[in-house]
């Protein structure tokens, strides 16, 4: 009983810790408009930037997910998690910096932004507004889910209901105190955190367990067959490009001061990979002792709870927690500004951080609600999140190149790819073992081609 008041002494006191520092970053931006609110009217140096942008990788789904995953469905799941995280780096370098010339030009503070500018449509703009939110939507239960596993572990005697609306609160005071800032600030104390703890579980793993039964558990892991191989390389792809088109990454990008920024902070993002090893060990410890699971995604959590004194097991706590609330609050984030800019139409500025305010509540509200009442494995979630998102890849591209095609093609495309990828997922049509993503965007791919042949082959008007 001691050792649990330790952890969450440590526990609260880095929660509070994260609180005084969104209410720092909040310090000469007190009275915000939308550009700062959502953007931080794009002043943002490169380590907040990276601070941002390196997010998605050291989420709850992540450290959480990630070892769940690679017990549950062995070495095809390590390999297509790791490949798509390392292929979106250099996707990134030279992709993003467009992304943010792009969003200067259209003078863009969210995903949509950037087609309202470049296609002149109405319901392209709409069209992408939704399915943007439509897809980001199941991001919200996966950090809930992560935080109620997470939080759950003291044996608090507060329901999961009460656990999981504290987060909600916590996040929205974050994003009412200053917007984008709050949880850029709070970015560097998760990312310290998180890496402390890692490396502490990992250290303590192989003080308690041999390298042979390490090496013995990784031969246990279920292994990649020719079919696994195919899924891998195409989920790879889609999730590698996926993650470099998603609207809350592309909101990021419109923070920074320079493109050169954007670029430089591509060089060091793969160092963040240091961590999956890491992490793995976690997985093999649990596997070679047949550790006793609490939950689907708590292998991290049960392996810190055997092995970690009580001040380390709050630290893992707390570097959970704050992976799911700092992601959490770029999502919501992202949807607040997607609805108030661009699925309301004609806001004014100081109408529009007040409707996203509501948009915020309303979504928090509702991840609360689906992660009491639905238990899905995490990286099923990110999965269905990117079989959508990656859709949006040869849109994107089309408004970084300044390509010529007519929004008709554009929009037919995409829908028409999350559509084919959505519907394969979830019929059983056998594929093949091909990521039914990679197929969509395939379909996707061609109909914007067709439209950019088309568009080419007008006669020029004669002046």
């Amino acid at each position: 009983m001691t050792e649990m008041r330790v952890a969450s002494t440590v526990f609260i006191a880095i929660i509070v810790l994260s609180f005084v520092v969104a209410l720092v970053s909040r310090r000469n931006h007190a009275h915000q408009n939308s550009r700062d609110f959502f953007a931080a009217s794009g002043q943002f140096g490169g380590v907040l930037v990276f601070l941002l942008a390196v997010g998605e990788t050291y989420s709850i789904g992540s450290i959480m997910g990630f070892p769940a995953g690679a017990l549950h469905d062995g070495i095809p799941f390590v390999g297509w998690f790791l490949g798509y995280i390392l292929l979106a780096y250099p996707v990134g370098y030279f992709l993003n910096p467009l992304i943010w010339k792009a969003g200067r030009r259209a003078e863009a503070l969210t995903f949509a932004d950037l087609f309202r500018t470049c296609f002149p449509s109405r319901f392209l703009e709409i069209a992408v507004t939704l399915s943007a939110i439509f897809f980001m939507l199941p991001f919200g239960e996966l950090q809930m889910a992560g935080l109620i596993a997470t939080i759950g572990e003291f044996h608090w005697p507060f329901s999961p209901v009460v656990i999981a609306g504290g987060c909600a609160v916590l996040t929205f005071s974050w994003l009412a105190l200053s917007g984008v800032r709050a949880p850029a600030f709070v970015s560097a104390i998760k990312d310290s955190i998180v890496i402390l703890a890692v490396v502490f579980i990992s250290i303590a793993v192989l003080r308690h367990e041999s390298w042979h039964g390490l090496v013995q558990a990784s031969r246990s892991m279920k292994p990649a067959t020719a079919g696994d191989n195919v899924h891998t390389i195409t989920t790879i792809i889609i999730q590698a490009l996926g993650f470099c088109v998603a609207p809350q990454s592309i909101a990021f990008l419109f923070t920074a001061r320079s493109s050169g920024i954007v670029r430089r902070n591509q060089i060091l993002m793969p160092l963040y990979m240091l961590m999956f090893p890491l992490l793995l060990l976690c997985t093999l410890y649990a596997s070679a002792t047949g550790l006793p699971l609490s939950g689907k995604n708590t292998v991290f959590i049960d392996v810190a709870l055997a092995l970690l004194p009580s001040w380390g097991l709050g630290l893992v706590m707390a570097a959970c927690a704050l992976s799911g609330l700092v992601i959490l609050a770029g999502i919501c984030l992202c949807i607040g500004s997607l609805v108030s800019r661009n699925l309301v139409h004609g806001l004014p500025d100081s109408r529009q951080k007040t409707c996203a305010k509501l948009v915020i509540t309303l979504y928090l509200v509702f991840s609360v609600y689906t992660a009491m009442h639905f238990s899905v494995l995490m990286p099923v979630l990110t999965t269905v999140y990117y079989l959508g998102i990656v859709q949006f890849f040869p849109a994107v591209l089309c408004v970084c190149l300044e390509l010529r095609v007519p929004s008709g093609f554009v929009t037919a495309g995409f829908l028409a790819g999350e559509a084919v990828s959505v519907g394969l997922a979830f019929s059983g049509v056998p594929v093949g073992n091909v990521n039914p993503g990679f197929i969509g965007l395939v379909l996707n791919a061609g109909m914007v081609a067709l439209g950019l042949a088309a568009n080419a082959s007008r006669p020029v008007p004669r002046r």
